[in-house]
């Protein structure tokens, strides 16, 4: 009997810990590269990267923004503050459904598949002879970083292609 009680009692202990071990993993923080923190610092200014995916599911993971948190957390107030505000400038709502389609188009894209159909869409040769760039890794990156990076990567060549296309048409 007595080991059918601490039997329970280990289950209990491990349904225990084992959610507040994933809770921690969840809110650790990820140490990466300036590089990758650099582009998260584009991304914010330009395009409101965290800021826009601040309490959705594509939020960024907890990453160590160094010295460059200040910044960052600033340009991310400020770009909360002007969500409200016509962001996009004196885009219709027509041209801003357009816009959110194209770039949610090109964010399902890797970024040759990306800049091969945006220079379709502007009736552009695409030189045959590209040839792929390897992905910038570090050794031993942590995976979230390496996840982010590329995401981040993806975001902003999406947003400049789609910015491009617009103008290029006209809206």
């Amino acid at each position: 009997m007595r080991q059918k009680h601490w039997i329970v009692l280990l289950l209990v202990l491990l349904a225990t810990v084992v959610p507040l071990t994933q809770a921690q993993d969840e809110m650790m923080t990820h140490v990466c590269d300036s590089t990758l923190v650099t582009l998260l610092l584009v991304a914010e200014h330009d395009y409101g990267y965290l800021s826009s995916r601040m309490g959705t599911e594509m939020e960024v993971p907890a990453i160590e923004l160094g010295e460059y948190k200040p910044l960052i957390d600033s340009i991310s107030a400020m770009m909360q503050t002007m969500e409200g505000d016509d962001a996009m400038g004196s885009m219709s709502e027509d041209e801003m459904k357009a816009h959110d389609a194209m770039l949610a188009e090109m964010m399902s894209m890797d970024a040759m598949s990306a800049i091969a159909a945006y220079m379709q869409s502007m009736n552009m040769a695409m030189d045959d002879m590209a040839e792929p760039l390897k992905p910038g890794h570090l050794p031993d990156e942590d995976p979230v970083c390496a996840q982010v990076r590329a995401d981040v990567q993806q975001f902003i060549l999406a947003h400049i292609l789609t910015d491009m296309q617009m103008m290029g048409e006209g809206m």
